[in-house]
């Protein structure tokens, strides 16, 4: 391990350690049985360091170097070691009654919600209430005041089906709160196959299944670390197997470091001849996989392991760039409708072949993104935004628009729900070096194959919309 990924995981540790021993004060201080125990802890460290000299000499000979000399010097060490423990106490101390009291959370009769139940999901506590009168909205409203009163980090609010007058309030620890700073280490790449972690939020690794969802939206503005998120994303892609492509019209130095996986496009044509033969390789492999019985890449590569196809991994660091045609004449917009009708049909039908997209922009815009490539991209990621526009389109809420401007801090939607999350700080000298490309491409194989059929014999062509094949966006969970 380098010196600098050392030094940077030394440093997020000693930020969970203090921020641990910060929780364990404001606990300390609404309990005092936990004062009273951390005084008889502080009472008890003075009484052994001051009588140090008469307990080392019953034991050991005089000038006589050992453990237990380190131990008594090192003795005012316990106070704050046990206010790190009080911080990792787990479950929910605080009285429901009094905490709603305190911020006056009531419905208009002025009655509390009723604390009904309690689950203990490892470090999670999920508490049940008797909410009437007070919907999801009015607890999530009142998420702030809520962690605060009782002490937690809240993860989300939920109402069962069955009745709209039951809430559950999932929390964690207060201790556990989302760090600042969380190095990246290829120890957090997933076994999972093609399951890529971009972070993690308050209950662990924020993981997206490219299998099941398979393109990624990923905005904020400058100074978010979107570009740090999307290289982290891109070289796990890379480390598992994938035939990566990169595009950015910004000179290519956003992928600068990747140049030795493949070619960085920066021009607008060659961009567009690299989607259509995208296209023309997702229709070669969908056409094949009708012929051989299968419903997708990874059926395909199971039932054929000796003829193994790869996955590609299609980057954008700017999408903006590509497709926004403001202020341009009719005669220059033409490369542009044509580059959004190639990735309007990878975005549609692609997830079968195995051919995945990661987009990223500062700048998210309705009329820029149009809904038949925004709708398609199922893992929606945003860091902050100056205006709750830009996060309704990204996220579907204005959250983006009210995080704060600690670096590498994102927003992700499930759903209903949006959850918060820390990226991996991610650093151009965590990439290493090598071949890590499994399977082949079609294209390099054409004429051998004989895969698009015309005359007499069934043809596809490369527009064509294959139901089968296309993206269900019905249900949002990752």
């Amino acid at each position: 391990m380098n010196q600098s990924k050392l030094d940077r995981q030394l440093e997020a540790g000693a930020e969970v350690f203090f921020r641990g021993v910060g929780n364990g004060v404001k606990k300390m201080v609404k309990n005092p049985n936990l004062i009273l125990a951390f005084i008889l802890v502080t009472l008890g460290c003075g009484v052994i360091f001051y009588l140090r000299d008469v307990i080392l000499g019953q034991f050991f000979s005089e000038g006589e170097f050992n453990i237990f000399t380190i131990a008594i010097h090192l003795i005012w060490i316990a106070p704050i070691l046990t206010l790190y423990g009080f911080s990792r106490m787990e479950g929910q101390t605080t009285d429901a009654a009094e905490a709603f009291a305190s911020i006056k959370f009531c419905n208009r009769q002025g009655q509390y919600p009723e604390q009904i139940g309690k689950e203990v999901d490892g470090k999670k506590v999920i508490l049940s209430f008797r909410s009437p009168g007070l919907t999801v909205a009015d607890w999530r409203s009142r998420k702030s005041e809520l962690e605060t009163a009782f002490d937690c980090n809240i993860v989300k609010f939920e109402a069962p089906p069955h009745t709209k007058q039951i809430i559950k309030m999932h929390t964690v620890p207060s201790s556990d709160g989302l760090s600042t700073n969380l190095p990246w280490s290829d120890q957090c790449i997933s076994d999972k196959e093609f399951v890529i972690v971009a972070g993690e939020d308050l209950l662990g690794s924020v993981e997206f299944n490219l299998d099941k969802y398979p393109h990624a939206l990923i905005a904020g503005v400058t100074g978010s670390g979107k570009s740090v998120a999307l290289r982290c994303l891109f070289w796990q892609c890379i480390y598992k197997g994938v035939k990566p492509y990169m595009i950015d019209f910004k000179g290519g130095i956003e992928f600068s470091a990747f140049e030795s996986f493949g070619e960085v496009i920066t021009r607008r044509q060659d961009a567009l001849d690299l989607l259509k033969d995208l296209n023309r390789e997702m229709m070669m492999r969908l056409d094949l996989f009708r012929h051989t019985g299968t419903k997708n890449l990874s059926e395909y590569n199971r039932k054929y392991p000796n003829d193994e196809l790869a996955r590609i991994v299609l980057v954008c660091d700017e999408i903006a760039e590509m497709l926004d045609k403001t202020g341009l004449q009719a005669a220059d917009k033409a490369i542009f409708y044509e580059i959004e009708k190639e990735m309007s049909s990878l975005a549609r039908l692609s997830r079968a072949a195995g051919i995945h997209m990661l987009l990223a922009t500062q700048r998210p815009d309705a009329k820029v993104i149009v809904g038949q490539i925004k709708n398609n991209l199922p893992i929606r990621i945003s860091g902050r935004m100056v205006d709750s526009q830009a996060s309704e389109m990204v996220l579907g809420n204005t959250k983006a628009a009210e995080l704060g401007d600690t670096l590498g801090r994102f927003m992700y939607s499930v759903g209903a729900d949006t959850w918060e999350f820390q990226a991996y700080n991610f650093q151009d000298s965590d990439i290493r070096p090598g071949n890590y490309q499994r399977g082949k491409m079609l294209l390099d194989e054409q004429e051998g194959l004989d895969v698009v059929r015309q005359g007499d014999e069934e043809y596809y062509d490369e527009y064509d919309s294959p139901k089968d094949f296309e993206i269900d966006n019905e249900y949002r969970g990752f």
